[in-house]
């Protein structure tokens, strides 16, 4: 069907870039990434600005935003060449990946990502649900300048009673953008956001908490604990605000000790057991707000021993140069977590370095169970749950590996 003639004077007033011979193929392969080594001819547009992305010979390969100023020179929006990024198209895609999402999420879940940046063609564009409160981050320049059609879209296609923009996010340095407060754009906040998540009564930290709020991508981790955890002696490190603590609960753990260095979150995490009906002054529970290896040194000297250790730090590596002490890091504290185990104990542990390969992460782990003396099973190995798209060719866009092990005896 040929264009309108009003979209058609749209395209004509989009600049080109043009790629070198044979850098068009990860391009065709659905790699949302162009960096500079790949163009032979450029534009000069500002950063933000939308460009068509042509071939040596030529040919239309899609639209993207443009950044002069970045190392990843173009990021796709569209394979279609003719695509209009209008209002009309932000909400159409918007609405189109919010059903594909809900088909994935399990059942009794109001909390799940709809668009998870790069990944799903709409780059540097990060949108949250948490049930009628919808919060964006907005990484690059080309989203930035989008701002106002991004919320009217929100507004559009989910009616939600609070906009949050959450844009506080120091990555946005690299599309040279500064880091903005949280702001609310829409109806009224003044905490959290609950929402549900197979059944259990959860909230999100909106204006505070960790990246929007809440860890969505750790759902796959949270049911694996409600799996491990009946009958057993939990250690939750790291805990945020306790949301694996209460899948646990759910399951009957013996005893769950949830540690974290947030005495904030660890409130919300008290407010999660009682919104569950557990009791959080009971004393199977208890909620410490102490430094991890410091509470793991203290309970290996003391003997405290545990039948499943959840462990799921913050990234250690948020550059290259970061990696090789993220990889001590991470041998280190899974070290310690070895050491607290009991004998046919279950640890699962975590990585969301992007930096670190799930074959280096694994690695780590290996040497630490060697340098705990101790022999484990891989029962699972995986990484960000479904709502989180994960395309097979940007390997770039794959960031949590988490793996569970159970502990085997040495003969």
């Amino acid at each position: 069907m040929p264009l309108p003639h009003s979209a058609r004077r749209v395209m004509n007033t989009i600049p080109s870039i043009t790629l070198i011979q044979n850098r068009d193929v990860p391009v065709r392969a659905g790699h949302p990434w162009i960096f500079s080594q790949a163009i032979s001819r450029s534009c000069p547009a500002g950063p933000g600005t939308c460009v068509r992305v042509v071939s040596h010979n030529g040919e239309g390969l899609g639209v993207g935003f443009w950044n002069p100023g970045a190392t990843i020179r173009v990021r796709m929006l569209s394979r279609d060449p003719n695509a209009v990024i209008s209002p009309a198209y932000l909400a159409e895609r918007i609405s189109r990946l919010n059903r594909e999402k809900q088909s994935l999420i399990p059942p009794a879940t109001t909390g799940y990502r709809v668009v998870h940046g790069d990944a799903d063609y709409l780059p540097g564009l990060i949108i949250d649900r948490y049930q009628d409160v919808v919060v964006f981050q907005l990484h690059s320049a080309g989203m930035d300048a989008l701002r106002s059609e991004i919320i009217a879209a929100l507004q559009s296609v989910f009616s939600p009673q609070v906009i949050v923009e959450r844009s506080d996010v120091g990555s946005r340095r690299l599309e040279g953008l500064d880091p903005l407060p949280a702001i609310t754009h829409y109806g009224t906040c003044s905490y959290g956001a609950e929402f549900q998540e197979r059944g259990a009564l959860l909230s999100a930290d909106v204006l505070q908490g960790q990246k929007t709020g809440f860890f969505l991508d750790q759902r796959d981790t949270r049911a694996l604990v409600e799996t491990w955890a009946p009958g057993r002696r939990v250690l939750n490190l790291f805990c945020y605000t306790a949301s694996a603590s209460v899948f646990a609960a759910r399951a009957r753990a013996a005893s769950i000790v949830s540690v974290d260095t947030s005495a904030r979150a660890l409130e919300v995490g008290r407010r999660h057991f009682i919104a569950n009906g557990f009791d959080p002054g009971d004393p199977a529970f208890s909620l410490v707000n102490q430094d991890v290896l410091e509470f793991l040194k203290q309970a290996q000297n003391n003997g405290r021993r545990y039948d499943l250790v959840v462990c799921d730090p913050p990234a250690f590596a948020k550059s290259g140069s970061h990696v090789k002490a993220a990889l001590t890091a991470y041998l280190n504290l899974n070290r310690a977590c070895f050491s607290v185990l009991e004998k046919s104990g279950v640890l699962i542990t975590s990585s969301c370095s992007g930096r670190v390969s799930p074959e280096d992460f694994l690695n780590c782990v290996r040497l630490a169970a060697g340098r705990a003396e101790v022999d484990a099973r891989i029962h699972q190995f995986g990484g960000h749950p479904a709502d989180h798209t994960d395309r097979l060719s940007f390997p770039e866009g794959r960031y949590l590996k988490t793996a569970v092990l159970e502990l085997r005896a040495l003969t």
